[in-house]
């Protein structure tokens, strides 16, 4: 017995001592952000703001764009509800093979080619999916859209017949990601259906997925570490906080993407703190250059006379980037009335039926949907496109959507 437990002894050892040795090996391994070693990555966030830092996860600005996989791509690859038709010869079909999602392109019932989802971008109102092919990012030909649930045409495809060949360029990391490099300075450009789209080349490892933590907050190694040495400090040290931010400051975080603004060098090289005036060489973006419900809400906001009678109002007065929560028309209403209300004498003045409260519902009639001018996509077999609605961010009267609610 003392000879078999010398044994067990003898070969455990080197066994405690390997997993031992390779523990302190991964503890003492040093985070690398892509970014630079300024950066701390959003999971250290997690330690001492484990439930934002969990919310956040499922939010909007993080799914802006990830890898592609069958828990984060849209849309159903069911056998009926799978297929794009462009004639009765080519059509499109979305299909999971061994756990690896494709469209896969046919002609007269025979594969052409096989198309992989590898990157994914959005997640509310629609997602669309692109293709690494070497190191050019290639949009597929189909989308999913959320307001029909349904496939239709990736933005800017024609419904007649599939293509492959839309470069994707850096532009659209910007806002989509946390962070991606090009792989060197590419003047070449493809003629795609009489637009000429740039062929950049980019690295496919230094993407960081979504927008991250630090994407708002900035650069939080300094913060990570003076905290993790003070634990008991609660005052946030080395990082940019939103109170710590004035008005101009506030709104340029959100403006960097939520504008019309095309005289940037790079988002990327954005830094929470500054101001727009510091960034974009103006003080306001020209709201009127481009006023589509899509891409451009601080233009469509700085034209609204809340936002212009205010000198408090930013994005945040309405929106936590932090949540997941899909407020109620009527919880989104009672932000409208911390300004508005009958004692003030600045309250909607129409008269409505018995029984129904203006107070529940703000929002449809002062900020209605509407279709972008720029994104519209087409469904299987329809030869109309079908609108790309989305809640306009100029805050007005609309007398048209007063009289759809027959008041």
């Amino acid at each position: 017995m003392k000879r078999m437990i010398k044994s067990l002894f003898s070969v455990s050892l080197p066994f405690v001592l390997l997993l031992l040795l390779s523990n302190c090996a991964h503890q003492d391994k040093e985070y690398v952000d892509l970014r630079g070693n300024q950066y701390a990555g959003s999971e250290s966030c997690m330690e001492c703001h484990p439930k934002i830092y969990n919310e956040a996860l499922k939010s909007s600005h993080y799914k802006a764009s990830a890898a592609a996989s069958i828990k984060n791509v849209l849309g159903n690859f069911s056998p009926g509800y799978n297929t794009y038709s462009y004639d009765k010869d080519t059509k499109m079909v979305m299909e999971n093979r061994n756990n690896e999602l494709f469209q896969v392109y046919y002609k007269n019932g025979k594969e052409i080619k096989a198309y992989r989802f590898d990157i994914v971008m959005g997640a509310k109102n629609a997602q669309t999916s692109l293709f690494w092919d070497k190191d050019i990012v290639y949009e597929l030909p189909l989308s999913y859209y959320t307001s029909v649930n349904n496939w239709g045409t990736s933005p800017s495809y024609p419904p007649n017949q599939p293509s492959f060949s839309r470069a994707i360029s850096i532009d659209c990391f910007e806002c989509h990601s946390s962070n991606i490099e090009l792989k060197h300075k590419n003047t070449e450009t493809e003629n795609y259906f009489g637009t000429e789209m740039k062929m950049e080349t980019m690295k496919k490892e230094s993407v960081i997925f979504g927008i991250d933590c630090e994407r708002c907050h900035g650069p939080a190694k300094a913060h990570v570490d003076y905290h993790k040495e003070n634990p008991g400090l609660k005052l946030a040290k080395h990082i940019v906080t939103h109170q710590s931010l004035n008005n101009q400051q506030k709104l340029a975080r959100c403006v960097i993407c939520h504008s019309a603004a095309t005289n940037l060098e790079s988002r990327f090289k954005f830094v929470p703190g500054k101001s727009m005036a510091d960034f974009y060489n103006v003080s306001i973006p020209n709201p009127a250059a481009n006023s589509d419900v899509h891409g451009n809400q601080y233009g469509l906001l700085s034209q609204s006379k809340c936002f212009l009678e205010s000198k408090t109002m930013d994005c945040t007065s309405c929106h936590d980037s932090h949540t997941t929560e899909i407020e109620s028309l009527s919880r989104q209403s009672e932000k409208c009335l911390s300004c508005h209300s009958e004692v003030k004498k600045n309250f909607c003045p129409i008269k409505v039926p018995s029984g129904f409260a203006l107070k529940d519902n703000c929002i449809d009639c002062h900020m209605p949907k509407k279709a972008s001018g720029v994104i519209g996509f087409y469904l299987s077999g329809k030869s109309e496109m079908s609108p790309y609605l989305l809640r306009t961010h100029k805050i007005g009267i609309y007398p048209e959507e007063t009289q759809k609610k027959n008041f």
